[in-house]
């Protein structure tokens, strides 16, 4: 079970090629965790908060929304993605202060991209708290062997509606669990495991995924992770969407957030940018 501050996430799409490394999960002393996905040449991209009527659901995950609705920035770094213990999720940059962040001491209001969703202590486990969708996975840095990196073999990866030879994305799912609920671990060659259902499909039926284990120890949670592939259409060759949790529930309107890079085809005319100065 890895315990380190800092852990890498790697996927290995198949048995004849190397390893990829995708992002990386820094636990923030006590504060929660940040996901960062370093390891590609992009740095020009678009934050955004999306909005979410979960009555206008298309399948679980998946919402009909409008980009006209949606509150836009362009940055000229790479965002990390940050969840704190009290349930603030945020965008900053992976160099510190080129993005605008934090919050307003008076108000507790975002100076930048972020919501409040649920605390650390009691997660939402409907769906991934952080996630990180990559496409052209040869464009992204080939994975060292290290004592904070967690290799996804192509036997760990689940395919939803598609075959191994079809997958042109692969998503990396993080559920947090406080250390009071996870449930039995096995562990094999140093990785801790552990089964969860998830993605109710069809009434009592839902999706059982196997999970690696990732200690935050002084955040006082575990972090489930598993990987999803499937067939994606992007508009770049190769890329990443950075996303998080939502301010919506079963039975009310709220939003998402989501970082896309690089920025190629996507509009942003009249979108503010988000770097300092």
């Amino acid at each position: 079970m890895s315990a380190n501050r800092e852990s890498r996430i790697a996927i290995r799409t198949s048995i004849d090629q190397p390893a990829r490394k995708i992002t990386k999960i820094v636990g923030l002393n006590g504060d929660g965790f940040s996901v960062i996905a370093p390891y590609h040449k992009a740095r020009s991209g678009v934050l955004f908060k999306l909005p979410v009527d979960p009555k206008k659901a298309l399948a679980p995950g998946e919402w009909q929304s409008s980009w006209a609705e949606s509150v836009a920035f362009t940055v000229e770094d790479r965002a990390k993605l940050s969840y704190h213990t009290d349930g603030f999720i945020q965008f900053s940059s992976e160099s510190p202060g080129r993005i605008i962040s934090g919050r307003e001491p008076s108000t507790g209001e975002p100076k930048g991209l972020g919501l409040m969703t649920h605390p650390l202590t009691s997660p939402i486990w409907t769906g991934a708290s952080a996630s990180v969708t990559a496409w052209g996975l040869e464009e992204f840095d080939v994975a060292e062997e290290s004592k904070d990196l967690m290799v996804f073999e192509p036997n760990e990866v689940y395919f939803r509606g598609c075959t191994p030879d079809e997958a042109t994305a692969w998503r990396v799912e993080i559920y947090p669990f406080p250390i009071d609920v996870v449930p039995p671990v096995r562990f094999d060659k140093g990785n801790a495991y552990f089964d969860m259902t998830v993605q109710p499909m069809n009434g009592a039926l839902a999706a059982v995924v196997q999970m690696k284990v990732i200690h935050l120890s002084q955040e006082k949670v575990f972090l489930g992770i598993y990987i999803n592939a499937f067939i994606g259409h992007f508009p770049s060759s190769s890329g990443w969407v950075l996303g998080g949790a939502g301010s919506w529930g079963k039975d009310r309107v709220g939003h998402v957030l989501k970082g896309v890079y690089p920025r190629e085809l996507i509009p942003v005319d009249g979108r503010a940018c988000l770097d300092r100065g």
